[in-house]
């Protein structure tokens, strides 16, 4: 990575405050960097080899169509996000997924508060309060990491903005990624009043800028607001961030059939307070979510409430030695999941309470020309009380024998305040020595406690007439609460980058990292181990049952990674081009084993048979390669821009450990078992198969234009042990259009122009079509419907934009 000259001195630190397009008198929170204009660099800046980033345009060409942050990240390589709700996409990177990364949303780090992962980090905030996102892979610095293996995602929201801009000569700003636009600014059409000129105040000194911005999504009859308004002076700014969404189930391609639980609705808002004056920041934040409903055509449940709230405080200083950042957080959460109409009429709420609390303390600090020091140390606490309500009205009413033989007298306790902390501290030393070579190395500890208190079954007392499903649980809560719970793990994480530039325009890099996680509370401390019990802790969306393992050992991966990139420096910018292949190699892979035991899905007996299993340590390897380019294909100032954009993105991956029980009778429990003795490698679960993105892209003057093919090879490849399903081939084909005059956007696209029927690769088991069609119509309806959950059809959607 290159950095210019690193100075000592108070030189080498100072705020850079960049000034937006539209407002010369408003300029972003000021980033902190350390430079220096004294020496300037022998070879243009370059891209990060081990990440990307999502940037403003980006996020405002896909936040028309999108509703889930995840999917912003779609575009980007080796990158791939599983089915979940309609605003809660899990993210993958390069195979690795859900609690492997580390996400964190504007300092904070949420935790997942529910057993079946319905709120994931990324759906606490929206496409509209984003500024950034950096996808890094897990070959990387060591500072951006920590409790994960398989990289980090990190979300920056849009910055607080003040009135007078800070010079600060002498200072290289850091180069930013490629941007690509139109050399031709918007036509000002109409007579509108230009953006960041409305003041305030005796002297005008208060400045206000802000979006308005509206949606409409057509397959799904969505529709969204959202807003940002800043108000600010030289010194002291205000921001707030709004946004409302609402959307019924979608319908798939081909017929048109309605994908039941897609449905949802939700609103978030923010509230930033800023401050700035001589080299220092501070700035306080406060968010607020609320979720009323959100269907999980993958899950057995879906969320029928989920309320957050968070603060986090930031301060980021320029001192002689270097740059200090410091921030602490609090994030809390009530999770409610129950079933939505798309079901039946029985309902039984599942409630989750998580809190999320912690800080960091980080420094850089430039010793030499060529040497630059990063230390930190932060700390992650996590509390989690999940539990099901008591009920004695008789759940199964109808469904049990006898009658109402299942009601339930006390609450089901399956994480008793469950509690688990991490405390890391980390050093890492990045050195130029020549000018077409630099190095980083980087290691980091983590040490992760845990514990939990006795878990409750529904019945805690024995009785003569007592189901054989309560007998077992209570069985399981009563070995569990006999045992030590309390965990205690030492981790370790080391990363070595080398990177070479023989030439402008052209880099090489190589690395290695050793990268750990621990267990979360699910994974080591869920107990009940009966029938469909079990099947209310699975966050994968394949339909099974998952029972906890207090053995469970941290999960170590071994990365090695080599990027090449390479770009035009001829100054007319006609390309550029980027290719990573990698290998992961991990130790103690937390996946599901078959127990042997197996449930029938409720309330239908005798259908599809589901597999309940445990969490164990196995061995793992995925194996594949990422890549993206760009080429210019015409340019004038008659025509414009045209260029081509490509990504394309191969993961393969497998457990080492574990047989292939693909022959196996439903059912067979012993033949399950047995298939581990033969070791052929099953693969892992939901790894998307190989894809491409190749989209064409005319921009002139305020008008863009784009005509995108997403072609996705068949997945073939699965977790035969999980019961996966193959996918075959698709093709999309996705139109968008943009113009812009003055202060006004407007969006106009189509996805899925063709409408085409597919099923999603990542989408998991259609657990709501199933159940509906099983319990209206019978088993052998039931069984008819089994499907992977199908992608959307064709969506017509338009967006307006105002600024001021």
């Amino acid at each position: 990575m290159y950095r210019p000259a690193l100075l000592r001195g108070a030189s080498a630190c100072a705020l850079i405050l960049a000034s937006l397009t539209t407002a010369k008198a408003q300029v972003s929170l000021p980033q902190i960097v350390v430079g220096a204009a004294q020496r300037a660099p022998t070879t243009p800046p370059q891209d990060k080899a081990d990440e990307t980033v999502v940037t403003q345009k980006e996020i405002i060409e896909e936040k028309p169509p999108e509703t889930d942050t995840a999917k912003l990240l779609e575009h980007q390589p080796g990158v791939s996000v599983q089915t979940g709700g309609g605003v809660s996409g899990i993210p993958a990177i390069r195979g690795l997924a859900d609690d492997r990364l580390k996400i964190v949303v504007g300092g904070v780090q949420a935790t997942s508060s529910c057993a079946n992962h319905m709120n994931t980090p990324l759906s606490y905030t929206d496409p509209n309060t984003i500024g950034r996102v950096e996808v890094v892979t897990a070959v990387s610095s060591v500072s951006k990491g920590g409790d994960s293996i398989g990289g980090s995602i990190l979300v920056t929201p849009k910055s607080p903005v003040f009135a007078t801009p800070v010079v600060a000569p002498g200072v290289v700003t850091p180069a930013s990624p490629i941007v690509v636009a139109s050399p031709y600014p918007p036509v000002p059409y109409l007579p509108l009043p230009v953006p960041g000129t409305l003041r305030f105040g005796p002297n005008n000194e208060v400045l206000a800028t802000g979006t308005i911005s509206a949606f409409f999504r057509g397959n799904n009859n969505g529709v969204g607001v959202s807003a940002n308004i800043n108000m600010a002076n030289d010194h002291w700014s205000l921001l707030y961030n709004g946004s409302w969404q609402r959307a019924t189930n979608y319908h798939a391609g081909g017929n048109g059939d309605k994908v039941l639980s897609t449905n949802f609705m939700s609103e978030n808002h923010a509230v930033t307070l800023g401050y700035q004056n001589e080299g220092h920041l501070f700035t306080f934040r406060g968010a607020y979510q609320n979720i009323p409903y959100q269907g999980f055509p993958n899950q057995r449940m879906d969320m029928t409430r989920n309320r957050s709230y968070s603060l986090d405080a930031l301060y980021k200083g320029a001192f002689e030695w270097g740059v200090l950042e410091a921030r602490a957080y609090w994030h809390q959460v009530f999770h409610k999941m129950g079933f939505l109409e798309d079901r039946f009429w029985l309902n039984h709420p599942m409630i989750a309470l998580g809190r999320d609390f912690g800080y960091s303390v980080k420094a850089e600090i430039p010793y030499s020309d060529q040497d630059l020091f990063r230390v930190g140390n932060e700390f992650h606490g996590y509390r989690l009380q999940d539990y099901w309500p008591s009920d004695l009205t008789g759940f199964t009413q109808g469904f049990a024998t006898p009658p109402g033989s299942l009601s339930r007298p006390f609450a089901n306790v399956n994480i008793n305040g469950g509690q688990r902390n991490r405390f890391g501290t980390y050093a890492e030393w990045e050195r130029r020595w020549t000018a077409q070579w630099s190095s980083l190395i980087g290691v980091r500890n983590d040490i992760v406690w845990m514990d939990t208190g006795p878990g409750q079954s529904y019945t805690p007392f024995i009785f003569p007439n007592s189901p054989l499903l309560a007998r077992a649980n209570n069985l399981a809560v009563n070995i569990f609460n006999a045992q030590n719970r309390a965990r205690t793990d030492i981790n370790f994480d080391l990363t070595a980058l080398a990177r070479y530039e023989p030439e402008p325009g052209s880099v090489y890099e190589f690395g290695y990292s050793r990268k750990t996680r621990s267990p979360n509370l699910y994974e080591r401390y869920i107990w009940p181990v009966a029938g469909p019990f079990t099947a209310m802790f699975n966050w994968f969306g394949d339909g099974n049952g998952y029972t906890g393992n207090l053995n469970l050992k941290p999960e170590v991966a071994h990365n090695v990674a080599f990027t090449g990139a390479w770009r035009d420096m001829s100054g007319a910018n006609n390309w550029e081009a980027r290719i990573s292949p990698f290998y992961t190699y991990v130790e103690n892979y937390i996946d599901g084993a078959r127990t042997g035991g197996t449930f029938n899905q409720f309330p239908v007996a005798n259908s599809y048979i589901f597999q309940i299993m445990q969490f164990r340590n196995f061995n793992a390897e995925l194996y594949g390669v990422d890549g993206s380019g760009r080429v210019k294909l015409h340019e004038s100032p008659e025509y414009g821009r045209l260029q081509a954009i490509g990504v394309v993105s191969f993961v393969y991956g497998r457990n080492l450990d574990i047989g292939n029980p693909q022959y196996c009778l439903p059912g067979a429990g012993l033949c399950s078992v047995a298939s581990f003795l033969i070791k052929k490698g099953d693969g892992l679960w939901n790894l998307m198969p190989a894809n491409a993105r190749i989209a064409l892209e005319h921009q002139i003057g305020g008008l863009s234009m784009a005509a995108e093919t997403q072609l996705v090879a068949p997945k073939d490849h699965v977790s035969a042990n999980k019961g996966e399903f193959t996918t075959p081939a698709y093709a999309l084909l996705n139109l968008r259009a943009a113009y812009e005059w003055s202060n006004m956007r407007i969006d106009l696209g189509v996805d899925n122009v063709t409408d085409a029927l597919y099923s999603l690769p990542l989408g998991g088991f259609d657990l709501t079509n199933y159940s509906r069609n099983a319990f209206l119509f019978g088993r052998n309806a039931g069984l008819a419907s089994v499907r992977q959950v199908p992608g959307m059809g064709r969506n017509f959607y338009a967006g307006l934009t105002v600024r001021f």
